[in-house]
Parts: structure tokens; sequence; C-alpha cells
């Protein structure tokens, strides 16, 4: 059973540390504004999916990913640098990419698991409605792009 769960926390962090890196450079780190993908389609997920995510989070992923999602030396993080390389990206990506790292994970499970991560990365939801768990629904949400910082707390850069 300890070996079970330490691959797939293994295989987990191998998927998501490539997937993440493909997906861009490392760049400054950004607040997200809104809960609108590129699409401007709303992005809802439940209080419900965020604590459900939040358990699966730190029986799963902790041990690599660290508590606060902070990563590690050879483990991504899956905060600030992690939402700039994913920004714009559709979530059944994402969802596919968590579903190949823990391949016994349900649905709901993954829904749960990508909405905790997009809440402890600063995303507001629309309204209480379950993030969807078919690939087909989330292909139409994208992970939310980071707003642009703004220079020396002036917004207009001057």
């Amino acid at each position: 059973m300890f070996t079970n769960s330490l691959l797939r926390t293994s295989l987990m962090a191998c998927v998501l540390g490539s997937l993440s890196l493909h997906h861009g450079a490392w760049a400054e780190p950004h607040t997200h504004t809104g809960n609108r993908g590129n699409a401007g389609q709303p992005l809802s997920f439940s209080a419900e999916q965020v604590a459900h995510g939040a358990q699966i989070y730190a029986t799963t992923c902790a041990a690599c990913h660290g508590p606060d999602l902070a990563g590690g030396h050879d483990v991504p993080d899956l905060g600030p640098y992690f939402t700039t390389r994913w920004a714009s990206t559709p979530l059944d990506r994402l969802a596919s990419a968590v579903s190949h790292a823990a391949p016994l994970m349900p649905p709901q499970d993954t829904a749960a698991l990508v909405a905790f991560i997009l809440h402890h990365n600063g995303v507001t939801s629309a309204s209480n409605a379950p993030l969807p768990m078919e690939e087909a629904r989330l292909a139409n949400i994208r992970f939310p792009a980071p707003a642009p910082p703004t220079t020396s707390g002036n917004p207009h850069g001057r």
C-alpha cells in the first residue's frame, strides 16, 4: 500500500513537472484578477470540491510538492510559476496530467484537486457550482491568466 502511494506520488510529480515546464519559461509570479479564462467563460468550483481537493493533496501530493505547494529540489511548485506556465491552457489538459499521474483517481477527485489548485492560487469562483468532471466540458474552460504586474505601484508604469 505504501509503495503504491509512493509510486503514484512520484509519477504525479514527474508528469506535472514535465508538462508544466513544457508550457513556458520561468517568469515573475502574478496574481489573478478574475475568474475568466481567455474565452471569457466563467470558472466555477464549489467550496466542497476545494475542501475535498485539499484532503487529496495532503495525502497524495504534499509529500513531494510540499504542504504549501512550493515544490522542492526535483519537484515543481504548484503555485505562482505553475500558474504562469499553465495560463490560458484548457483545464482538460491539467485534469489529464493529474489523472495520468494518479490513474486510479476517480474523475470527481481529479476535479476536486484541480479546484483546490485553482483556489490555492487565488482564482475566485464565479459561483459555488462544482467544476465539471467531464473532459469535454473542461476543454472549454481555460486556466485563468495572471494579471500583469504593475511597476512601482503605478498601474500606468510611469
